[in-house]
């Protein structure tokens, strides 16, 4: 175990290596420097929140009610590919202010685990590479910046093998996820155009008229000793084939010491598409655990009007079917829930969600998450305009709903008077791309 002194070192280190990295990004940014193979890019995004509280809220208890926060979302990309080789570094600088920083850390001081960090920013504790630099840590506000992609890569006909930092999505689900168990976004996420990336050995393998095999290799540290652990690491193997019109994935993992099988089907019906993905976790000291979801969804044109839906059902075989069941000791549910695996605490839900696009740059989105076991539910509604093509302005309304003692609701939180339950909120949000 590496003492403190070697841990300042190391942090100090890769806080160096943020910086020069994104130095060299933007110097390849600038006129003149662009080689043929290189593409640049990057977003930056700013957002707006105020959330209200119910009295006996426990943010309300511990916080200012409403709360008033702000973001801001910076990206830079630079990206290489040529005979073969490919190579993508993203740095990115994440700030959160306000209200809602201070409440989380309160929270946190109290014992109310909120899940995540302290800062609600990420980290690198886990991953192989420390590539995050701290440099704003104060009682309203928190910032990071890090790298969030740093990869190299080579591909040989069929096959590609690429190393670090990066990202990879496997499943079918829309709104949950089970056979992507590696960072899924959350069901209630607005922004998903990146997942966080993780440190890996990632490969492809293509058949011509078969399919494909992807493979992944994560080693993962111990969050608090800093050193590498298998028994934390990942290793998964997907096979996908396409046979009388379905696409099939046979999934085999071995995360955080258990044993994964995963299955997922896609086939057209009519005009629209079905989805099935299940995913069995083997323990050595309970029954096997098995999740599943499945959806459609279909487009049209009503009233001259482009449109989108679809319907989703999730089982989350960690969840309790009752909602006195949702603060009984459940090790392998908390354990998920704290590396952000699943965001739910019941067993059955039910997800709608449909687009309207009221003009080629309007358009309106409305989204329900259904808890089935004890009827409460989140609504969220927004719009976007495309202001131009690369301006995109966003405003929206996240509205929970439910009875005291269900999820949406409100929990008990053990101090008398108090309940955990998320806020009504309204945001506001510029983004813009480069």
């Amino acid at each position: 175990m590496r003492d403190r002194r070697e841990d300042c070192h190391w942090k100090r280190a890769s806080g160096a290596i943020t910086r020069i990295v994104f130095a060299a990004c933007t110097l390849m940014m600038a006129p003149g420097t662009r080689a043929e193979g290189w593409e640049f890019g990057g977003h930056i995004k700013y957002r707006y929140g105020y959330t209200d509280y119910r009295v006996n809220d426990v943010a309300a208890v511990f916080g200012n009610d409403p709360a008033n926060d702000q973001s801001l979302d910076t990206r830079l990309k630079a990206e290489w590919r040529e005979r073969g080789w490919d190579f993508a570094a993203h740095y990115e600088a994440l700030a959160l202010a306000g209200d809602s920083v201070k409440t989380r850390r309160a929270l946190v001081a109290a014992g109310l685990s909120t899940g995540g960090t302290t800062s609600g920013l990420p980290d690198d504790r886990h991953r192989l590479f420390d590539l995050t630099d701290d440099f704003i840590d104060d009682n309203r506000a928190a910032a990071v910046q890090r790298l969030d992609r740093l990869s190299v890569g080579y591909t040989s006909g069929n096959a590609t093998l690429r190393f670090g930092r990066q990202a990879v999505s496997w499943g079918n689900g829309l709104a949950f996820q089970v056979l992507d168990f590696v960072n899924p976004f959350s069901p209630i996420a607005i922004d998903k155009d990146y997942k966080t990336g993780e440190d890996m050995l990632y490969g492809q393998w293509q058949w011509t008229g078969l399919g494909d095999a992807q493979l992944m290799l994560l080693p993962r540290r111990d969050p608090m000793t800093r050193d590498l652990d298998h028994e934390q690491a990942s290793q998964a193997l997907k096979l996908h084939t396409r046979a009388a019109g379905f696409d099939i994935d046979v999934l085999v993992a071995r995360h955080y010491d258990q044993t994964l099988f995963g299955f997922g089907v896609v086939h057209n019906l009519g005009g629209a598409v079905w989805r099935f993905d299940a995913l069995q976790t083997v323990e050595t000291d309970r029954d096997d655990t098995r999740s599943l979801v499945t959806n459609l969804d279909y487009s049209w044109v009503l009233f001259g009007k482009n449109m989108y839906g679809f319907a989703e059902y999730y089982r989350n075989g960690f969840g309790s079917a009752r909602a006195s069941g949702y603060l009984a000791a459940n090790p392998e549910l908390t354990a998920r829930l704290a590396r952000g695996e699943v965001y739910t605490l019941g067993r059955d839900y039910a997800a709608l969600g449909v687009q309207v696009e009221l003009s080629p740059l309007v358009n309106a989105f409305a989204s329900v998450i259904q808890n089935l076991n004890d009827a409460s539910r989140y609504l969220q509604l927004r719009g976007t305009y495309d202001w131009r093509q690369d301006t995109q302005f966003m405003a929206g309304f996240n509205l929970p709903d439910g009875e005291r003692g269900s999820e949406y609701g409100g929990l008990p939180t053990g101090l008398p008077g108090s309940w955990l339950a998320p806020g009504r909120s309204v945001y506001l949000r510029a983004a813009y791309y480069f």
